[in-house]
């Protein structure tokens, strides 16, 4: 028989396991909820940290779609600014061989030159008139086409009373302008 010890008494060494199980179970819920509290801590400064990067590249997404915007309309309105400058060049160099075309036919009306309609378009324009003579006619349309470096050509022509020369004279007005429109263009290209 096992001698009686007080101290390994059965009931003694229960309540050792079962306070080993207390102490135990509560020191890991205390460690739990230490790693969970960490953890928890650990997430909300990484989700804090992300949602700051998170901002700070849609600013900087935001500021470079503002500059693509910008710069696209900058250059919608370079290109405008040029087509506008283009088309009132354009404007001006038909205004001038307008008025070329004008003074030439003043000095033409000293000679005896007189017109009675002008009929333009898009691509002819034609001359209606009357000259005293006929040689003083073909001499003024053949000065006018050697000036304009293109024929002029005589469309009508008919004899009036006491040998006026009633005439139609033809050119193409594009080909007026052309000489000078292929020399204003290239002025107007952009500088990037």
């Amino acid at each position: 028989m096992r001698p009686f010890n007080l101290l390994s008494h059965p009931g003694l060494a229960h309540q050792r396991r079962v306070f080993h199980r207390w102490w135990t179970s509560g020191a890991g819920v205390v460690v739990g909820c230490s790693l969970a509290w960490c953890g928890q801590q650990w997430q909300t400064a990484e989700t804090l940290r992300l949602q700051g990067a998170h901002s700070q590249l849609q600013s900087e997404w935001l500021a470079r779609t503002q500059q693509a915007k910008d710069a696209a309309q900058q250059q919608l309105r370079q290109r405008l600014q040029v087509e506008q400058d283009l088309h009132l060049q354009r404007i001006a160099t038909h205004q001038q061989a307008w008025m070329a075309v004008h003074e030439r036919m003043q000095d033409m009306a000293q000679e005896g030159l007189r017109l009675s309609r002008l009929n333009a378009d898009a691509d002819h324009v034609a001359w209606h008139g009357e000259f005293s003579r006929f040689e003083a006619m073909a001499a003024a349309r053949q000065s006018l086409s050697e000036q304009w470096g293109q024929d002029l050509s005589l469309k009508d022509m008919a004899m009036g009373p006491a040998s006026q020369v009633e005439f139609v004279w033809q050119t193409t007005w594009p080909a007026l302008l052309g000489a000078r429109l292929t020399q204003a263009e290239p002025a107007l290209k952009v500088q990037p």
